[in-house]
């Protein structure tokens, strides 16, 4: 039964376009919006409004058309052939700002109806729409900031609306030939015509709705930040991405195009001023390389909670002073981690006085600690209550009170090292064949998580052989692990992890050659501003990929921050950050 209110549609669009272009006039605080009412020979017209040279505003256009004819077009009928020969009526309201400021993201959104007809037959209705944000610097806080948004408009219609129209946004708005994404995503769908036209309509104005929610506060935000000729150069030369997608792969645009629209209207979403350089590149682990590395990748923005300042109490780090050189680099993990002044103090212990000293913070008012080598296992020694990880490892990085009052030791060196592996290097463990060296309390804490990943295989190989049986015996009921004397190992492996302590005094374990292929990866949980020496020996070797463990010291001391206050920090720009840092010190630092 064709039950749909078209008139109801229409009202609600033009409604939409004067209240964002109320919102965005007053957000930009000088320029008006012009007024262009056009009219379609084929059949219908539209209004366009754009906004040129405001002081926040560079360009920005709210479109309202509403335009008929005889048979769909054909990029409206790509996806649908049975539609094609039917006659149509199209609405909608699309919308790109364009700001002056490189720090404030460039936004984009369009909420549409169609109605196809054919005589004799029952007419096909569906609504589309969503709104995507485009950032030339990205910000955790924006970004989480619009996708909460997004999430609050489809939350009143079931908890797989936002994840579903999310991931079809993350897909739609990719730029194939560039292999990266035109943004950080938001909402996108198309042909939604269930589970009846109220519910469908209901939908998309909410998502029409939401989207000065999602955007009015990221302008206010961002639209003083200091800006030179440097940001202004990126910022055009991303522009020119927006443009490539727009012009090949926009189904908008390839609609109104292939309709015979008015041609100022559909192209008014193109910048003013935009950029094309040969070969254009940005300089390695530079504020600009972050956005391709950290914030085009599509992720779960919502994943996890920013941590505000009031929820930072005290964070220390306990270690022994030939390891003094690890400490301030976990205040600036949290420190970037959170975008806050930490309350930080990092302690540097005596041997005979690590409990005393751990006693000394709790009761202090500290809620969690991590630990360096070489408290581990009086850390793990020192609690009420032991987490698996904790137990199996028979050591602690990390000692927290629970709600009953009791000291919790926890191990997160392990789930930090398969994060950093599976997020941070897109790596792969399962059915692998992993050859793990070392046999102390580093590879104790990763072993559990590693054979979680369900492996193929694992292999223990240390200096001291029968600390390598005992090992495997000790994890061999969680999965397929032996111990091999160092000697008699043979490869090839996919991945070699390397958990001994020999990169610090810049020696090698005695290892045979032929353990890897081109299409090995190695791994040292050691790291320092050059290439470790194991690494540098894997690179010889042929090895494909070579990775240091800063990312899991990153990872871990999240993972330790999330027991505490039961929020995992973003980790991204932290990891990038800290990386840039370590090289400009030059200075060698352990895990």
């Amino acid at each position: 039964m064709f039950n749909v209110d078209i008139n109801a549609v229409k009202t609600y669009l033009l409604g939409l376009q004067q209240t964002i272009c109320d919102a965005l006039q007053e957000l930009d605080g000088g320029a008006q919006f012009i007024a262009d009412e056009w009219q379609r020979e084929a059949g219908g017209g539209g209004i366009s409004r754009v906004l040129a040279g405001g002081g926040v505003i560079e360009k920005g256009g709210v479109n309202f058309s509403h335009v008929m004819g005889d048979s769909m077009p054909a990029s409206a009928t790509a996806h649908r052939p049975e539609l094609a020969g039917r006659s149509f009526q199209a609405m909608g309201v699309s919308l790109v700002i364009h700001p002056r400021n490189p720090y404030v993201p460039t936004s984009h959104a369009n909420v549409r109806f169609f109605v196809a007809e054919k005589p004799g037959e029952d007419p096909v209705w569906w609504f589309g729409g969503g709104y995507d944000l485009t950032p030339y610097y990205g910000n955790q806080e924006d970004c989480r900031h619009w996708h909460a948004a997004a999430k609050a408009a489809c939350d009143p219609f079931g908890e797989a609306l936002y994840p579903r129209l999310k991931n079809w946004c993350d897909e739609y708005f990719y730029i194939p030939h560039r292999q990266e994404a035109r943004g950080v995503g938001g909402l996108f769908f198309d042909d939604l015509n269930d589970p009846d036209f109220d519910t469908a309509f209901a939908i998309m104005q909410s998502v029409g709705n939401s989207y000065l929610k999602a955007y009015g506060p990221i302008i206010e935000r961002r639209k003083d930040t200091e800006y030179g000729e440097r940001q202004r150069d990126f910022q055009l030369h991303r522009r020119g991405r927006y443009v490539e997608f727009n012009l090949v792969y926009d189904r908008g645009t390839l609609f109104g195009l292939q309709t015979g629209g008015r041609t100022e209207s559909i192209l008014m979403s193109l910048p003013s001023e935009v950029r094309w350089s040969y070969d254009y590149q940005v300089a390695e682990d530079s504020e600009e390389a972050i956005l391709g590395k950290n914030y085009l990748p599509a992720k779960n923005w919502l994943e996890y909670p920013m941590v505000t300042d009031t929820q930072i109490d005290q964070y220390r780090v306990f270690g022994n002073p030939i390891h003094q050189s690890k400490s301030p680099n976990i205040h600036r993990v949290f420190a970037q981690a959170t975008k806050q002044q930490i309350n930080y103090q990092a302690q540097l212990v005596a041997e005979d006085e690590f409990e005393h000293t751990v006693k000394e913070f709790f009761a202090d008012g500290g809620k969690g600690l991590n630990i360096t080598v070489p408290f581990k296992q009086r850390a793990f020694a020192m609690a009420q209550v032991l987490s698996p990880a904790a137990e199996k490892a028979e050591a602690a990085n990390t000692l927290y009170f629970n709600d009953q009052g009791q000291l919790v030791a926890d191990n997160t060196d392990g789930m930090g090292l398969v994060r950093d592996i599976s997020h941070n290097l897109s790596g792969e463990l399962k059915a692998k064949r992993i050859l793990v060296l070392g046999a102390g309390g580093a590879v104790r804490g990763v072993l559990q998580p590693i054979l979680a990943q369900l492996p193929a295989q694992v292999i223990i190989a240390n200096r001291t052989y029968s600390k390598a049986c005992d090992l495997a015996a000790l994890f061999r009921g969680l999965g397929t692990i032996e111990a091999v004397p160092m000697d008699q190992l043979q490869g090839p492996f996919d991945w070699v992890i390397n958990g001994t302590s020999a990169s610090l005094e810049g020696d090698l374990p005695p290892l045979p050659e032929g353990l890897f292929t081109n299409s090995s990866r190695c791994y040292d949980m050691m790291y320092s501003a050059q290439t470790t020496v194991f690494n540098a020996w894997a690179l010889k070797q042929g090895v494909a990929h070579a990775d240091d463990g800063l990312g899991m010291l990153v990872e871990q001391a999240a993972q330790s921050f999330n027991l505490w206050r039961g929020m995992l920090p973003l980790t991204a720009d932290v990891l990038s950050s800290l990386r840039s840092e370590l090289k400009a010190s030059d200075r060698k630092l352990k895990l």
